[in-house]
């Protein structure tokens, strides 16, 4: 699969979904190609900023040889560079990955 192995990676993959460079489908595309399946009832979650839907949130399962985690996240409204356009969003998406245990 390419992905996880013996560690335990943290990893998120997360794309602005008014990305003109790197568009979210092409992301998606990528990440579903690994083979890797959403976790049940952890996929396109939405997370939210101030009450506001911020984008949406998706858990892989690893598989129960690693510890690793792989999340994907959308962050809706910003483009190429998310911090710039977005940055009190890019915040609390830094802050809820962080936060996984």
């Amino acid at each position: 699969r390419g992905v996880g192995g013996v560690h335990s990676l943290k990893m998120l993959v997360y794309s602005g979904d008014d990305d003109s460079v790197c568009a979210t489908s092409g992301t998606q595309n990528w990440i579903w190609n690994l083979g890797l399946k959403a976790q049940i009832g952890r996929s396109w979650i939405p997370w939210r900023v101030d009450g506001q839907t911020a984008g949406f949130w998706t858990d892989f399962d690893m598989g129960n040889v690693t510890n690793a985690t792989f999340s994907f996240a959308t962050v809706h409204g910003a483009g190429h560079e998310v911090p710039a356009c977005r940055p009190m969003e890019a915040l609390e998406l830094l802050r809820r990955f962080l936060s996984i245990r």
